[in-house]
């Protein structure tokens, strides 16, 4: 099955601006749907706390704060190739030098 024809397969549960709740085909439970231009702002703000938290500051909050970012990272850099990979550039302009910190950043969308 084409990744267009996947595409087709979806229930919309609503239609929430910004909130969307949609099941893919063959899935028991339902996603929420993202906006891209949302999703950078969120990566944005895990940035923003990753670079302002002290070195000196609770490691785990310091690690969790790491791992939102990289996470979220994942999936806009899954979201940018899968607008590129279609001729459409991406709502906002991301600086592809601000990544987090450590050896897992930039890793693939779960």
């Amino acid at each position: 099955m084409s990744a267009d024809e996947r595409a087709t397969q979806l229930e919309m549960w609503n239609e929430q601006v910004n909130s969307a709740v949609v099941r893919v085909s063959g899935r028991r439970f339902p996603g929420v749907v993202v906006q891209g231009d949302s999703l950078s702002i969120l990566f944005d703000l895990a940035m923003f706390v990753v670079e302002h938290l002290p070195d000196a500051s609770d490691s785990d909050v310091g690690e969790a704060a790491n791992e939102l970012a990289e996470s979220l990272l994942a999936h806009l850099e899954n979201y940018e190739r899968v607008l590129r990979a279609r001729g459409v550039e991406p709502p906002y302009r991301r600086d592809s030098t601000r990544v987090p910190r450590g050896p897992n950043s930039g890793g693939e969308a779960g």
